[in-house]
Parts: structure tokens; C-alpha cells; sequence
């Protein structure tokens, strides 16, 4: 009897495991943005060149995002950013919403605030996931304030990025 109750266990054990196997690798990539991607910021109303990020969106609802530090045109001048970090959530719509902040420091070359806190960018995201979770796509508003918090710009534009996949070397 025992070795009967054993053998039941163990075949439970053994097709349990062949269903988890049959799972693809990121079977979370068609309903959540978990994961890193490489994006491209474009400005729907300003003549700015597109700008490149890397943006890492956690289970647990954060978000990292990165991108070059040294701005040398900006509303506040030239001047050095942070990574941006905040949060992300499902929207009703079945996408996602997302906030980041971004704090910027004046250039060494600022003509007023060199190495001082001059301001912060608050990039608000609207997203879909597309083509089996492998895209991201969507809408964005870049709030740029200084330090006092008023907002000197307001530049509504588009993101589209690419999920980051491991690669085996040659």
C-alpha cells in the first residue's frame, strides 16, 4: 500500500514537472512589461533629437530608467541628470501607467548654477505591450520644473522599445 501511495506522488511529481517544462521561458512577457528594454524618447511638439533610454520595470512595481547624463541643451540650461526612478501599474485599458523623476544638476559649464540642484523632470508614461510582449509602445508627458517645483516645460511625445534578451556568445 505504501509503495502504491509512493508511485502516486511521484507520477503527480513527474507530470506536474513535464506541464512546467512545456511553459515558454518568459511566460509573463504577454501581460506584464516586467523585464529591461532599450527605447527611444521622440518629442511630438519640440525639434529635439530622439532620445535613447533603458528602462527596467520590476514584479514588484518599480521602475528604473537610464540614459545619457551630460544634456548640454535643456530649459534649464546645460546640465547633468540622474537615472529616474518610480513606479509602474496596470491601467484599465489593459496597458500600463508609469511615473519616473529625474533630478538634474547644473554642467560644469552652467552659466548661473554649476554643480548645484537646478531642477527635476517628471516623465509620466502611457503603454501597450505588442507583438507576444517583445515591444513596448506608447505615449509620454516630460514635465521639466525647477527647483522651486514650477514647471518651465511641458513636451508631450512617443516611446517605442525593444525588450533586452540574453544572448549566448559565439
Amino acid at each position: 500500500m505504501k509503495q502504491i501511495y509512493t508511485r502516486r506522488i511521484m507520477s503527480t511529481c513527474v507530470v506536474v514537472l513535464a506541464l512546467f517544462m512545456g511553459l515558454p521561458t518568459y511566460a509573463h512577457e504577454d501581460r506584464a512589461p516586467t523585464g529591461s528594454w532599450k527605447g527611444v524618447l521622440r518629442s511630438t511638439t519640440e525639434q529635439r533629437p530622439p532620445l535613447t533610454t533603458l528602462l527596467t520595470f520590476s514584479a514588484d512595481g518599480n521602475l528604473v530608467e537610464s540614459r545619457r547624463l551630460y544634456l548640454p541643451e535643456s530649459p534649464l540650461g546645460p546640465l547633468l541628470a540622474t537615472p529616474g526612478h518610480g513606479e509602474w501599474r496596470r491601467s484599465k485599458n489593459g496597458g500600463f501607467d508609469a511615473t519616473i523623476v529625474v533630478l538634474y544638476q547644473g554642467a560644469p559649464e552652467h552659466p548661473t548654477s554649476p554643480g548645484v540642484v537646478i531642477g527635476r523632470e517628471k516623465v509620466r508614461y502611457k503603454l501597450q505591450l505588442l507583438n507576444s510582449g517583445q515591444q513596448l509602445q506608447g505615449t509620454i508627458l516630460i514635465d521639466v520644473q525647477d527647483a522651486d517645483g514650477n514647471v518651465v516645460s511641458s513636451d508631450p511625445g512617443t516611446i517605442e522599445a525593444t525588450r533586452i534578451r540574453p544572448e549566448p556568445l559565439p
